[in-house]
């Protein structure tokens, strides 16, 4: 499967220009604490409650819902789930109601890794789309929804660190998405065919009905736009607060 990605985010110009604190709603672990790990994982829970509303002072908009501008998706000819989408003014709703159930560092090296579980996830926005599924073919332009239920997702973080003003900082280079096919996805498109409601209708019951394989054609794009996401809410953290703020000695 070939997929071209554009995803273009409402974020702002990161800058580790003086270091800052977390804000004091941030639980704080330290190091030398042999429950570590599992106090990492409580602690990126609640950072995900704090930044439902956004954080101000980092450059973090709200995350309840996180806008996303544009989403461009292309599936390779050989796929059963042959379609051309181009996303706009989407939002993605109830991340931060995400539980982060593990969590693995390797502090040395800059690397986090962590297992999260979001009950409930809703996908919106304007879509257009031609191509086909099963066979079938399917044009369209409208109001889209998918929507996610029991998402697991697996993170990767690999990071590098960044010396300024005598503080080490760590810059994420890469972050790794991996998801796992939800318990259930529902999918709705409006007015596909021209607003041809019983061929609508029809297409969507398709798509519903195969929701499995839906998701496992489309996997590879959240999983990248997730990345995106992901990576550039980190950086606006570990680019201004040193390390030794963040995980304490």
């Amino acid at each position: 499967m070939e997929l071209l990605l554009c995803v273009v985010l409402l974020v702002s110009t990161l800058s580790t220009g003086f270091a800052q604190v977390l804000p004091p709603t941030f639980q704080l672990c330290h190091r030398s604490d042999p429950k570590f790990d599992k106090c990492l994982s409580e602690a990126i829970t609640g950072a995900l409650r704090a930044m439902k509303n956004g954080i101000p002072e980092f450059g973090i908009l709200p995350i309840n819902p996180l806008a996303i501008s544009a989403l461009s998706i292309q599936q390779g000819a050989s796929s059963p789930i042959n379609l051309k989408q181009d996303f706009k003014n989407l939002k993605l709703t109830h991340l931060g109601d995400s539980v982060v159930t593990r969590s693995k560092t390797d502090l040395d090296k800059f690397v986090l890794r962590s297992e999260a579980v979001t009950p409930y996830m809703e996908i919106v926005g304007d879509y257009t789309m031609e191509g086909r599924v099963l066979l079938l073919p399917v044009t369209g332009r409208g109001f889209a929804n998918i929507t996610l239920h029991g998402l697991k997702t697996k993170h990767e973080l690999i990071g590098e660190p960044v010396q300024q003003n005598g503080e080490t900082f760590m810059r994420i280079k890469k972050y790794n998405v991996k998801l796992e096919e939800p318990k259930h996805m529902t999918i709705f498109f409006g007015n596909l065919f021209n607003g041809d409601v019983a061929l609508g209708n029809a297409m969507n019951g398709v798509m519903n009905d195969n929701w499995q394989l839906m998701f496992r054609e489309l996997r590879g794009a959240f999983e990248d736009t997730f990345g995106y996401i992901f990576k550039d809410i980190s950086n606006k953290l570990f680019l201004k607060v040193p390390m030794n703020r963040i995980f304490l000695n």
